[in-house]
Formats: structure tokens, C-alpha cells, sequence
């Protein structure tokens, strides 16, 4: 009898075919990821979450704004805030959208329903279907987030370089239902003069796995869409290197 608290990676998906495609490409996409029956639980899960804003400030630190915040100081200064947010894209990187701290959270009570997902991203399970598809140094561990992308939201180029992890690859696993390609929102990879190199429109139960350093951006979401547009994500970290 399976657990009905583990989330299930679908039994007929063979990483052997993925493999190839991220070794060659650099990115790869793969389709109903997830046992069906997990993902639709997991997406309930997510649409009821209670999001804080996450924008950068000044010196491009994450600054969390969460419900208690925005009625603490008022709405009209958080909008303040967010317009600089807004102003520093125009001249580099900077990112508007909501977001849930899954292992921050978890850390604070573990037996919240969107903790199987948290679960999940740290397994074994996960991490080494992650580790067959890059390939590579093993992968020790995961960062993981949920974000939601409103209308308005948005994330500048960057590569996903960080100081303190060590990362190999930026994982996506979206949970977006009948998103229109008009509506933005597509995860895009951009070559050395700034061009497209290619874009991938929000969907359902797909895992995207690409490489760390890549520079990517996600293109604003449209004023007028009507769906959510619903991920978890992060990035496959290296082992810890032990020291004897």
C-alpha cells in the first residue's frame, strides 16, 4: 500500500532520454512529472497558501513582505517600496511576485499540508532524479521555494550565481493550468547580446531543469491574465565537500 503523504514521481518517467537533452542543451523539460494524482493534490495545496511579496532592496537583498507587515506600515508605503523595486529594473536586476519560504516554513511547523512538497523537493527521490538527469558532482541537497506570479510580476536577467550555495542546476516545477502565451509569464533564456534563445510558456505538472550559471529572466506577467501562474522552485546544490 502506498503513503498517501508522499509525493510520487511518475513510475514510467526513465531520466536516460532527459539526460541527453539537458547534456547537449543545457536545459530540459519534462512532462507530467509528477503521479497525476499527486500533482493535483499538491496544486490545491499551493493555491491556498498565504504568499508574502518578495522584492529587492537597495543592495539587492531579499526583503519579505508579509500580510503582518503590509498592516503594520500601510499599503501606500509598501507600494512605495515596490516602485523603487520597480525603478532599479530599468537599470539591472530586480524581481516583484509572491512567494512561500517552504523550509523556512517548514522549519516553523512541519506538519502544514504544503510540507509534503517540502518533503518531497529534500528527497532522495527527487534529488536523485535530479542527479541522473545533469549529471555531474552529486547533488547533496536542495533551496527550494513556492512562488505565485501575479499580473504586473516579474523577474530581470540574472544567472542564478550565488555566493554561498553551490549550485549545479535551477529547477521549475510548475503548477500553472491553461495559461495563454499572451498572458507573459515564460521563463526565458537569453544568449550573450540579450536574444531569446528560447522561451517556456507556465504549464502543469513539468519539471524544468537547466544549468547553473544560464541567464534567464521571466517576462512580466500580463495586466489582463487569468489564471495563476503557480511554481515550486529552486536550485540542486552540490555535496558538501567533507573535511577530515
Amino acid at each position: 500500500m502506498t503513503n498517501p503523504s508522499v509525493i510520487r514521481i511518475n513510475p514510467a518517467l526513465d531520466p536516460a532520454p532527459f539526460a541527453a537533452v539537458y547534456q547537449r542543451d543545457g536545459v530540459v523539460q519534462i512532462p507530467v512529472f509528477l503521479d497525476p494524482v499527486d500533482a493535483e493534490a499538491t496544486a490545491g495545496i499551493m493555491a491556498g497558501l498565504t504568499w508574502n511579496v518578495v522584492a529587492p532592496d537597495e543592495t539587492s537583498e531579499t526583503l519579505v513582505i508579509s500580510p503582518q507587515v503590509i498592516q503594520k506600515f500601510g499599503e501606500a508605503q509598501v507600494r512605495q517600496f515596490l516602485q523603487g523595486a520597480l525603478k532599479r529594473a530599468s537599470r539591472g536586476f530586480s524581481f516583484i511576485h509572491l512567494s512561500y519560504a517552504l523550509q523556512d516554513e517548514y522549519a516553523r511547523d512541519p506538519t502544514a499540508p504544503i510540507h509534503r512538497a517540502t518533503e518531497f523537493l529534500q528527497s532522495r527521490a527527487f534529488l536523485d532524479f535530479g542527479q541522473a538527469v545533469i549529471g555531474g558532482d552529486p547533488v547533496g541537497g536542495v533551496r527550494a521555494q513556492a512562488s505565485n506570479y501575479r499580473p504586473g510580476d516579474f523577474l530581470t536577467l540574472h544567472d542564478d550565481s550565488h555566493q554561498r550555495d553551490d549550485r549545479l542546476a535551477a529547477f521549475t516545477l510548475g503548477f500553472t493550468r491553461d495559461w495563454r502565451p499572451d498572458w507573459g509569464g515564460q521563463l526565458l533564456f537569453h544568449d550573450a547580446d540579450g536574444q531569446i534563445e528560447r522561451g517556456f510558456t507556465p504549464g502543469f505538472n513539468v519539471l524544468t531543469l537547466f544549468r547553473v550559471p544560464r541567464v534567464h529572466s521571466v517576462a512580466p506577467v500580463a495586466s489582463y491574465a487569468a489564471a495563476k501562474r503557480l511554481s515550486l522552485t529552486g536550485w540542486l546544490v552540490r555535496e558538501p565537500t567533507k573535511t577530515t
